[in-house]
């Protein structure tokens, strides 16, 4: 009797050893899925910093991109958004090939915001007659807007608005025309 519970002993110890080791793979085997979630969720964070990166790259670019460039040409005329031909396409052949390639490499909520600004010469917002540096800020933007659609550019990628005379070029008179300009932002389209 003696042997045949011993038997029974080892028989039970035997079979709990086994059941326990299955439930030992069953949890290691649980564990590789819940890395790969975390590998997944670290895989997003690193596309949106790598995202980021890439709009603060862009950005730190287009800080030296403004229509007129400063340089053959000091600014929109007073009052208007005359874009003349010859200037745009001077303009374009050098700056839109890196504003299409900028934007192909973002994410589609990311937009090319066209900002346009006006010197001190008039009042901010309209006052009677006057229809205000923000009017015509706008009307500049959305005049260069257009010819960048006419150069390929797709309307959906591009927003305008309109700063005024809020952001005048740093050691200049903030009447001085340089200040009638248009730049550019990569930011997201909300």
């Amino acid at each position: 009797m003696k042997k045949g519970f011993f038997w029974n002993l080892i028989l039970v110890a035997s079979i709990s050893l086994f059941l326990n080791n299955c439930k030992s793979s069953d949890e290691v085997e649980t564990k590789p899925a819940e890395t790969t979630t975390t590998t997944d969720t670290t895989t997003a964070t690193t596309s949106r910093d790598m995202n980021a990166v890439l709009v603060d790259e862009i950005n730190t670019a287009l800080k030296d991109y403004r229509y007129p460039d400063g340089v053959r040409r000091r600014g929109f005329s007073y009052k208007l958004a005359d874009i003349p031909a010859a200037d745009f396409k001077t303009w374009a052949s050098d700056n839109v090939s890196y504003i299409k390639d900028a934007l192909s490499k973002l994410p589609e909520d990311y937009v090319l915001e066209i900002t346009g600004h006006a010197d001190a010469s008039g009042p901010e917002e309209a006052e009677n007659s006057k229809k205000g540096n923000g009017y015509y800020s706008q009307i500049r933007a959305e005049a260069v807007k257009d010819a960048l659609v006419k150069q390929g550019i797709p309307a959906e990628k591009l927003s305008t608005k309109a700063a005024g005379s809020s952001k005048p070029i740093s050691g200049f008179d903030e009447k001085d025309q340089i200040n009638r300009r248009v730049t550019f932002q990569i930011a997201t389209s909300n």
